[in-house]
């Protein structure tokens, strides 16, 4: 209020609209605190109030217009290093990456001790797709980090450029490949692919089959690591079938979170994740070791959780068998699920299914993959989230 009132008597009083500027932005109110800085610079035309109001277009991403608010910062100071990094910033968040690694590189030319320089400019090089050149900065920027740096996205992100260069540029990539590169995670398909061909399910309304199929592929992968998992965790009602299913081929019992404990090894069970929201909380709540096998997801791996282990993706509407008849009870769609697992037939493909993780494509997220970054972290190849 004081601020507002300074405004009243005096709207002239650049330092006013700052200073009411940085409180809506402390707020969240990030157009308010644009509208302010934008007067404040109008007003004084100096490197401050251009620069605030460069960061709050930024963060509302309006780039060009941001983009503008730093060349202003520049022109006053041609060799501000936060303005260079800022609009380094905007240029990669649109997307130009080969002018924003310019200007990232030249920064880290004069700053060499900084390691999130080097780490920008690796989002750069991943953004260009230059996944050789993304590892060489990430290990460089990992190696000059101090101790006390939270190094866990760099490390993520050197992870997803090994899985990366494991596929020849002009090799076609898939949506299997896509989830393991980008996610670390497991993709197995269904009953209409091969397990290696797996595409995106669309409008699919899945037959016992279809989850019989999944089914079978996730007990070879169980057999072949080996999992000893000794609980289920079914996520919801409605994938209770598919945990009971489970349950009897792996001959665990099916527990609820709060009965779990530290010493347990889960498999949490979602047959299709439609709240990304729901399968987190539970997540969350496992005390010990688990691995998460959701039969199909329905949102965009981009924009929520991805089970370790993933059936299929499916867009649009979804449905499954046992919601087909609403009246029947999880026993008997778990009953069902046996039945079509029993008549399943064998594939020819299954030891290339096996290959493409045991063999060729084997940095999953939930091992322990510190060696990658040239130390130990533990000595156990346990799965672990």
């Amino acid at each position: 209020m004081e601020f507002k009132r300074a405004i009243e008597a005096d709207p002239s009083i650049a330092a006013a609209h700052n200073a009411l500027g940085h409180h809506y932005q402390r707020k969240g109110l990030l157009t308010k605190a644009a509208d302010e800085f934008r007067t404040a610079a109008l007003l004084n035309g100096d490197y401050d109030s251009c620069f605030h109001l460069g960061r709050a277009l930024g963060d509302l991403e309006r780039y060009a217009e941001a983009e503008e608010a730093f060349r202003q910062c520049l022109a006053i100071d041609a060799d501000a290093p936060s303005a260079r990094y800022e609009l380094a910033c905007v240029r990669y968040a649109q997307g130009q990456f080969a002018e924003a690694l310019t200007q990232f590189q030249s920064l880290a030319e004069e700053f060499p001790e900084d390691w999130e320089l080097k780490a920008a400019a690796a989002d750069c090089h991943m953004g260009s797709r230059d996944y050789a050149a993304a590892e060489r900065a990430l290990r460089e920027a990992l190696r000059t980090a101090p101790a006390s740096a939270d190094t866990f996205a760099l490390r993520e992100a050197l992870l997803v450029a090994r899985r990366h260069l494991e596929f020849s540029p002009q090799q076609a990539v898939g949506f299997k490949d896509l989830l393991y590169t980008e996610h670390g995670v497991i993709c197995l398909g269904s009953g209409r692919d091969d397990g290696l061909d797996v595409p995106v399910y669309q409008n699919y309304t899945f037959t016992y089959n279809d989850v019989a199929m999944t089914c079978r592929r996730l007990l070879m992968l169980i057999r072949e690591y080996p999992w000893r998992f000794n609980a289920l965790v079914s996520v919801d009602v409605d994938s209770m079938p598919l945990a009971i299913a489970l349950s009897q081929l792996l001959e665990v019992p099916v527990l609820r979170v709060e009965e779990l404990c530290e010493d347990d090894f889960a498999l949490v069970v979602l047959a299709v994740g439609t709240q990304p929201e729901l399968c987190e909380v539970t997540l969350e709540h496992v005390p010990g070791r688990m691995l998460s096998f959701a039969f199909a997801l329905t949102w965009e791996p981009h924009q929520g959780l991805v089970t370790d282990i993933v059936g299929v993706h499916c867009s649009g509407r979804c449905t499954l068998p046992w919601k087909r008849l609403r009246k029947r009870s999880a026993v008997a769609a778990a009953t069902s699920i046996l039945r079509a697992l029993a008549i399943v037939p064998e594939e020819d493909n299954q030891p290339q299914q096996i290959a493409y993780y045991r063999k060729e494509h084997k940095l999953l997220r939930f091992f322990d993959l510190s060696a990658e970054f040239g130390y130990q972290e533990s000595s156990s190849k346990a799965p672990m989230r």
